[in-house]
C-alpha cells in the first residue's frame, strides 16, 4: 500500500516522468528482482524503460518489469526496539544504494523509512516471553524521544546531488507514526493494556516542510535527479 502512494504522489508532482508514464515509456513492478553480478537486489518500487511502449489502461502507469531501472526505491520501518533496529535500517540502506549504483551510477535511489513513536509496543514474537510488551524511550525519556534519535541517525547518510557525488541516496522521506499494537493482544494478554487509536505524528520529532528528509523533499528529489539524468 505504501508502494502505491508513493508511485501515486511521484507521478503526479513530477510532469517529465507522468508524461512518459502515460506514453507507456516507464513502467513500474513492486516488489522487483534484480540481478547485479552474483547478488540478487531486491527493489521494493522499481521504475524504468519497458521492452517496448505500454501505455497504462486505467491507471498513471502500467504494472511491467522494466528493461532498465532507472528509479529504485526501498521501503523499511522501525517498529520497536529502535536502538537494534535503526542500526540494522541503515545497514539495509547503504546496501541498497550499493546495489542501485553498481548497476547503474546514474539510477535514482530513494528509500522511505516510518519511524514509531508510540510509548510501548507489542511484538507476537514476545507473546510467550515474561514481558511481552516493549516500553520505548528507557533511556530518552519516552517515544517520541527514542523516535527521535532514530531519525538523527538517519541523517548520516549522504544524500546525492549528482551522478558523480560520492557514495550515498538520492532521497530519503521519513514518517513518524504513533502505533501501539495492542489491538493485537491474544485474550490472555488483553488486560495488560488498552490499545489507543494510531495516529501519524506533524509534530516534532517528525521532519516538517523543507527538512531533507521530509516527505514532499523527498519525492522533489526523485523528481528532479530523474529528469535531470534521463
Amino acid at each position: 500500500m505504501q508502494s502505491r502512494y508513493i508511485v501515486a504522489d511521484l507521478l503526479n508532482r513530477c510532469p517529465k516522468l507522468q508524461d512518459r508514464a502515460l506514453q507507456g515509456n516507464v513502467v513500474v513492478r513492486f516488489t522487483h528482482h534484480q540481478q547485479v553480478g552474483y547478488e540478487d537486489w531486491k527493489i521494493d518500487i522499481a521504475i524504468g524503460t519497458p521492452a517496448y511502449p505500454t501505455p497504462p489502461h486505467a491507471a498513471l502507469i502500467s504494472e511491467e518489469t522494466p528493461v532498465l531501472i532507472q528509479i529504485a526505491i526501498e521501503l523499511k520501518s522501525v517498529w520497536t526496539e529502535h536502538n537494534k533496529a535503526k542500526r540494522n535500517r541503515l545497514r539495509d540502506f547503504a546496501a541498497f544504494h550499493g546495489h542501485a549504483h553498481r548497476y547503474d551510477n546514474r539510477v535514482v535511489a530513494g528509500a522511505f523509512l516510518a519511524v514509531n513513536a508510540s510509548d510501548a509496543f507489542f511484538s507476537p514474537l514476545n507473546a510467550g516471553r515474561p514481558q511481552p510488551i516493549t516500553v520505548h524511550g528507557l533511556g530518552t525519556g519516552s517515544g517520541l524521544a527514542a523516535a527521535k534519535g532514530t531519525i538523527d541517525l538517519f541523517r548520516s547518510i549522504h544524500l546525492r546531488n549528482s551522478a558523480i557525488d560520492p557514495p550515498g541516496l538520492e532521497a530519503l522521506g521519513v514518517v513518524v507514526v504513533k502505533h501501539d499494537n495492542f489491538n493485537a493482544l491474544p485474550p490472555s494478554l488483553a488486560h495488560l493494556a488498552q490499545h489507543e487509536s494510531s495516529i501519524g505524528i506533524r509534530n516534532q520529532p517528525a521532519p516538517r516542510i523543507g527538512d531533507p528528509l521530509h516527505y514532499e523533499t523527498f519525492l522533489q528529489r526523485i523528481c528532479t535527479q530523474y529528469s535531470s539524468r534521463y
